[in-house]
């Protein structure tokens, strides 16, 4: 069968990043003999520059084609918003030029990313003309997620202030004719929206390294902790810098090491030449990014749990170069945590609780040795990309075999 997939997030073969979620579902989907095209932007989310990447080219068994985007500085924008409506306009654009000219035929199905809002409204158009099947995959909650930026006091009005964007959410989880998701979370959100097609679950995961030096109970000359991904708003990362220089403060021998980029980086910085222990490493290719990871003891997941966020990524990178997880989200994470023991949590927004989270650690070498074995154990079941995109391929291929018809597009 012919698959489109689109996001305009992820990386891409070619620019050196980690494969991640739709790069490794379409290799596992070429793999099964589909013929597979991933549709995609041509900015880079993360660095906010032009891939160095041409508009269409063949990687891993796929077609990769690009679509031209206009650029955005802030994630949180209206420069953004109207960079996604382009975005999926010009891809309607784009799609129905290439197969009119006769460089692509048209789909069996469509897989579409969401985010961003408005993708699927140009599937289900293609849908009308082609006759394509299309499935709905939620990698974080929109608009949901912004819900935090409004001020306690004023919060309740937030869905009415997003009342579009909730409008076009719901229409994407009602009339696709299949929903899967990273989360549970996102798919009851589905449900509840009046989601009424076969939906499934299929985890974030990661290649995983083919082995991690078994972590010692010795007492290192410090404390070496890592924070990996995007700096943006949503993350707690003026925390998470305040409780290293605490930590330092107090005599305490600890380390932070920061890999990414966004927003936050002139406060990472200036906290550096204010003499905290933290190194700054900027936005990383897959290789510099794991030999990082392996350097260090515990991950931090600095983000706040009214961000909508279930499972981030960078549990994943963490758990999969077997660190010890400090984490502030609730929900699905902290569950996975606790049942796999691989982590200690703190409450966002208090370093004092976040210092007293690392001192654990730094105290009990025995209690980081064993939280990093059992973390590693953690992706080994949860988060194997082996295992899970070759089954989300297998699930995409039957949602497009047997299409479901129970969803108007009303």
């Amino acid at each position: 069968m012919r698959f489109w997939v689109n996001t305009p997030f992820d990386t891409l073969p070619g620019e050196g990043g980690r494969p991640m979620r739709y790069w490794l579902l379409c290799r596992s989907l070429a793999a099964a003999g589909h013929e597979v095209v991933l549709w995609s932007s041509d900015f880079h989310h993360v660095t906010k520059t032009r891939r160095p990447l041409e508009p269409v080219y063949v990687a891993d068994g796929f077609q990769v084609r690009l679509i031209p985007t206009r650029p955005y500085r802030k994630n949180i924008s209206l420069r953004r918003v109207n960079s996604h409506r382009q975005y999926a306009h010009r891809w309607s654009s784009l799609a129905r030029e290439a197969v009119a000219g006769g460089n692509l035929q048209p789909p069996d199905g469509i897989l579409v990313s969401l985010p961003p809002l408005g993708l699927f409204r140009e599937a289900a158009r293609m849908r009308r003309h082609w006759g394509c099947p299309v499935v709905v995959d939620i990698q974080d909650a929109w608009p949901e997620t912004f819900y935090r930026l409004l001020p306690r006091g004023v919060r309740w009005l937030a869905p009415f202030l997003f009342w579009h964007a909730r409008r076009q959410a719901r229409q994407a989880y009602r009339q696709a004719d299949g929903v899967s998701a990273v989360a549970e979370t996102y798919l009851q959100l589905a449900r509840v929206s009046g989601c009424r097609a076969p939906t499934a679950r299929f985890p974030l995961a990661s290649p995983l390294p083919p082995g991690v030096p078994e972590a010692k109970p010795v007492a290192p000359p410090a404390l070496k902790l890592c924070y990996v991904g995007n700096l943006g708003e949503r993350y707690d990362l003026a925390t998470l810098i305040d409780a290293v220089q605490r930590l330092a403060d107090d005599g305490v021998p600890v380390t932070l090491t920061v890999a990414g980029d966004g927003p936050q980086r002139p406060r990472v910085i200036e906290a550096i030449r204010q003499g905290a222990p933290i190194t700054y490493r900027g936005y990383l290719d897959d290789e510099a990014l794991q030999a990082c990871m392996a350097g260090c003891d515990v991950g931090v997941v600095p983000m706040f749990p009214d961000s909508w966020v279930a499972v981030p990524n960078k549990l994943i990178d963490y758990a999969a170069a077997g660190l010890a997880i400090v984490n502030g989200l609730k929900g699905e994470t902290q569950s996975l945590l606790d049942r796999y023991e691989a982590g200690v949590c703190y409450e966002t927004g208090s370093a004092a609780s976040l210092a007293a989270a690392v001192r654990r650690y730094a105290g009990d070498r025995d209690l980081l040795a064993r939280h990093r074995r059992a973390a590693r154990h953690l992706a080994e079941a949860e988060f194997d990309a082996a295992h899970i995109y070759p089954a989300m391929a297998r699930w995409q291929a039957e949602r497009i075999a047997k299409p479901n018809g129970a969803n108007p597009e009303n």
